[in-house]
């Protein structure tokens, strides 16, 4: 008797092998290899970036969970150089922390395991006290993080992109040259101890788990996938778009066996599962919100959203780290990405989360490396580049990629070298003149060793005890993602919900924590959007858009007076753009009173001061007054008598500029008391 014929399998539907045979399921020699290379690389260039804001907000999560059970964060803040405009207390009394909790918890076992160490083998940490705030705890996280989430990543992507059915000399190039020249490897190597990898880690795990259940729903990997898409939303909230995956794929597959005889996925019930373990992982993030903040969705920290007005173009194309411009690997990954159906259901999530970025009033997501929330995507776009690939196996496009991945490496050797600064603006113009220069001093930083002279023993200690640890990990990790492994399914999930209820537990704990610093400092609410209208401003100037660029500075200058900088650009627009003269000064005053003393910026309100005697006559007295500030400011001494003078000849009981006098007189012998101003 004839066997009947199998039914047909949908498109993008694969049953979790390639060649047929599970060797994907088994951690191949190449992996080790490049793990263990990856590691050796590492203890040569890593350096510890763990610095205010972002990254210091992350860890202040994991050393208050792994040292205090708490969410009261004034010691670990008081250990860090915050700005003054960065800290703020919540409406309920304490520290705000308006980042994620995801990547603090899952940096928390690094703690551990760094504290452990230490107090084991104190010569790895000299004359400190292990408290988790040493260079070894955050070396440790740092290279815990990137070896399990940066190194974990392209493993568990090349595995994706493979059991996807896509070859392994594509998967192998795409791969490769995403680990070498694109925003990710900018993460991997240079700023590693960010949220990030982890992102992307969890979101790949969850896609993986979900290749499995398409075609054989158990409810223990349903739960599991679940709690997989709730890490990657407690990293970073947004990543709970990948949760349409699973409903685009259904609607395909629907589609695709109307009149097959194969298994439909999972049934509704199964679906509840995947939502459940999502709403476990996320608990503690909400326990936080109704702690801190007095609101289960508290959402701290939003930017203003334009939902109608993107900035696709800026956001995909601008200098202003570009996704594509600045790592066009991702844009070709997502090209891939667009060209078959069968990805249609990651797809979804990718365009989704570009559109909401592009709406973001930060849509140059800050001082970041290319579009650095995108970064989460880099499986994706591991994907689309590999099938791209396997569409067009020409020896033209594999060049094409490369030297994409060139100028990208390029990009972060010159950032490392200095030539290029993330956290302002640059144009195209600057960028493509400090290229070539920060080559050379940007290889040489990677190679420096400042630390590794004084610390050889913790240093080899800590790659030791780090990397051998996650290389066992690595060698496991296999069995815990197969549906059969019932023990490693167990083992994994029981990780995770200890993780949680470790949050759990310090959230309820946190109300009745003492604080262990002074909080007289602490800001009563957030200022920290000043520089995001500020650095927006400063891009609009640069590109002539002088209007948009005033009413962001203003913005600016009243969310956060005390800095001078947006004060001092709009007064430069009023004046030099518009001819508003009145309306500069008023706005340069400010500047002045802040302490913008810039010899440019000076003589430049000199001049305005110059023509304010001829436009306000009324004004002279204190006009000339001010021009003698400025005058003295910047060490003409001479003149700014003259001016002084000149004030109370026309008001001889101007008393501000008798003031001023006396204190010229003591600049001169040398003293620095500040000037009187208006």
């Amino acid at each position: 008797m004839t066997p009947a014929p199998a039914p047909p399998t949908p498109p993008g539907w694969n049953t979790g092998s390639t060649p047929g045979n599970g060797t994907e399921n088994r951690v191949p020699v190449q992996a080790l290899l490049f793990f263990v290379g990856l590691s050796l690389v590492l203890l040569m260039i890593l350096r510890v970036r763990i610095a205010p804001p972002d990254l210091a907000f992350y860890y202040s999560f994991a050393r208050s969970l792994a040292y205090d059970l708490d969410f009261s964060f004034a010691n670990e803040y008081a250990r860090f150089p915050f700005a003054f405009h960065e800290l703020y207390l919540t409406s309920q009394g304490f520290p705000a922390n308006d980042w994620p909790m995801g990547t603090g918890m899952v940096w928390m076992p690094f703690l551990w395991l760094s504290r452990l160490a230490a107090t084991v083998f104190p010569f790895l940490v000299p004359d400190q006290t292990p408290d988790g705030h040493t260079w070894f705890d955050q070396w440790v996280v740092t290279l815990g993080s990137t070896l399990l989430f940066g190194g974990g990543t392209l493993w568990l992507s090349a595995l994706y992109a493979r059991r996807a059915g896509l070859s392994r000399r594509a998967v192998l190039w795409a791969t490769g040259l995403m680990a070498a020249g694109s925003s990710f490897s900018y993460h991997l190597f240079v700023n590693s101890a960010d949220s990030h990898p982890p992102s992307a880690f969890f979101i790949v795990l969850f896609l993986l788990l979900w290749q499995t259940i398409r075609l054989n729903p158990s409810p223990r990997l349903l739960f599991l996938a679940g709690c997989a898409i709730g890490l990657a939303g407690l990293v970073r909230p947004h990543n709970f778009l990948f949760l349409l995956t699973p409903v685009v794929d259904r609607w395909i597959f629907r589609k695709a066996t109307e009149n097959a005889t194969i298994p439909r996925g999972p049934s509704p019930s199964g679906y509840f599962i995947l939502a459940a373990g999502a709403c476990l992982a996320f608990f503690p993030q909400l326990l936080v919100w109704k702690t801190l903040y007095g609101s289960w969705l508290a959402i701290p920290r939003s930017e203003d959203v334009f939902w109608t007005h993107p900035e696709l173009y800026n956001m995909l194309f601008s200098d202003f780290h570009g996704m594509i411009s600045w790592s066009p690997l991702f844009g070709i990954g997502l090209l891939g990405l667009g060209l078959s159906r069968r990805w249609l259901p990651i797809l979804v999530p990718v365009l989704l989360q570009i559109y909401i970025y592009s709406c973001n009033l930060a849509w140059w997501s800050g001082g970041s490396f290319g579009n650095r929330r995108m970064v989460g995507c880099t499986p994706l776009f591991i994907l689309g580049l590999a099938a791209l690939f396997e569409r067009i196996p020409k020896t033209w496009l594999k060049a094409v990629a490369s030297l994409a991945a060139g100028w990208t490496l390029a990009l972060w050797l010159a950032e490392v070298g200095g030539t290029i600064q993330l956290d302002h603006y640059q144009p195209w113009t600057e960028i493509l003149r400090a290229v070539p220069q920060g080559l050379l001093p940007g290889l040489a930083g990677l190679v420096r060793f400042p630390e590794w002279g004084a610390h050889t023993p913790a240093r080899l200690g800590g790659w030791m005890l780090v990397t051998g640890l996650l290389a066992a990990v690595l060698w496991l990790s296999p069995r815990f993602i197969q549906k059969t492994r019932i023990a490693g399914t167990a083992g994994l999930l029981g990780l995770l919900i200890g993780l949680n209820g470790i949050g759990v537990v310090a959230a309820l704990r946190t109300p009745g924590a003492v604080q262990s610093a002074d909080l007289s400092s602490y800001r009563t609410w957030d200022r920290f959007t000043w520089i995001v209208y500020y650095e927006r401003g400063y891009y609009l100037l640069r590109q002539g858009r002088y209007e948009a660029a005033l009413k962001d500075m203003t913005a600016a200058a009243l969310i956060e007076p005390r800095f001078p900088e947006p004060w001092m650009y709009a007064s430069y627009i009023c004046s030099l753009e518009f001819g508003w003269k009145t309306h500069s000064y008023h706005l340069g005053r400010m500047a002045i009173r802040y302490g913008k003393h810039t010899r440019e910026f000076l003589a430049f309100f000199d001049q305005l001061l110059t023509d304010l005697l001829v436009l306000q006559p009324a004004w002279r007295p204190m006009v000339y007054t001010q021009r003698g500030v400025v005058r003295g400011l910047g060490g003409n001494f001479d003149q700014a008598q003259h001016d002084f003078n000149d004030a109370l000849a026309i008001d001889p009981g101007y008393t501000v500029a008798v003031k001023n006098l006396a204190i010229l007189e003591a600049r001169r012998q040398g003293d620095n008391p500040p000037f009187h101003w208006e």
